[in-house]
Parts: C-alpha cells; sequence; structure tokens
C-alpha cells in the first residue's frame, strides 16, 4: 500500500519542469552525427528525426529535407503520436535569434523525450553548413488536425 501511494503522483504527473540548462545544443554537423549514431542494446539505432516546431506556412516555404513539422502550440498533443515515443530528435527554428527551438526542446523534455537535441542556429545555420533544405509539404506529412483534439 506504502509503494502504491508512493508511485501514484508520478502516474499522473505527465510533465517534468525544465530549464535552458537542460538543453543540449549541437551544430549542424554534430545533428547529421547524432542522428546516424547508434544507440540503444547493442548499437542498434533507434528512430531519429528533425523536429520543425513553426507554423505550417514557414515549414512550406523552407524546411530540413525529411524533417517532421510539429507546430509548437500543437506540441503537447501531436508530439507522441507523430515523433514516437523513443525518438532521438534534433529541433530548429528559423536562425540564431529565434527563442522557438528551445521553448520546444523543453515542451519536448517536459512531455518525456529523452534524447533531445537544438539545432544552433536554426536553418538558416543548417543552410550555411550546405546541406539540403526543402519547400512545400511532403505527401507522406502527418496529418495535424486544424484544432488540438480533446
Amino acid at each position: 500500500m506504502l509503494v502504491f501511494l508512493l508511485l501514484l503522483p508520478q502516474q499522473f504527473a505527465c510533465e517534468r519542469k525544465t530549464s535552458d540548462k537542460d538543453l543540449v545544443y549541437v551544430t549542424a554537423y554534430d545533428a547529421l552525427r547524432t542522428m546516424n549514431q547508434p544507440t540503444g542494446v547493442f548499437g542498434r539505432h533507434t528512430k531519429s528525426v528533425f523536429c520543425d516546431p513553426r507554423s505550417r506556412e514557414l515549414y512550406a516555404q523552407k524546411h530540413i529535407a525529411g524533417a517532421v513539422n510539429v507546430p509548437f502550440e500543437d506540441m503537447t498533443l501531436e508530439a507522441k503520436g507523430v515523433l514516437g515515443e523513443d525518438t532521438s530528435v534534433v529541433v530548429y527554428d528559423s536562425d540564431y535569434n529565434d527563442v522557438l527551438a528551445r521553448a520546444a526542446s523543453k515542451r519536448l523534455l517536459e512531455l518525456g523525450f529523452n534524447r533531445v537535441y537544438t539545432l544552433e542556429g536554426g536553418l538558416k545555420a543548417w543552410e550555411k553548413a550546405g546541406n539540403d533544405v526543402a519547400t512545400g509539404v511532403p505527401a507522406n506529412a502527418p496529418e495535424l488536425p486544424d484544432k488540438p483534439v480533446q
């Protein structure tokens, strides 16, 4: 009974508090290396994804090729379903001064994601390093509801 009472708050506590100290920043080169680095038991690869928390409109204008768009305002309800539970996530925004990637990275940590990285310099640094960008919305992009699901 005592163990049950001690574990009860953890069952209903879906968020943990985070700060900027919890963020792990990566360069474009380190982001690619992180995405391809074996993890888990016996060095097997786990799922890795670039996450763009900007609006759907900004994502369609330009994004990291292969990135998944989970707008920040939808992140709480949609992140686990769209990104997957056991995923390494590299979050980016538009440039060096944009705070959206930091806020989204912290939100993912609060939601229980353990391997969250923040791309320094965002899309601007990614392009400057000579990496691929894309426009439009991929045909296989997950459809997010216009309004959060209640």
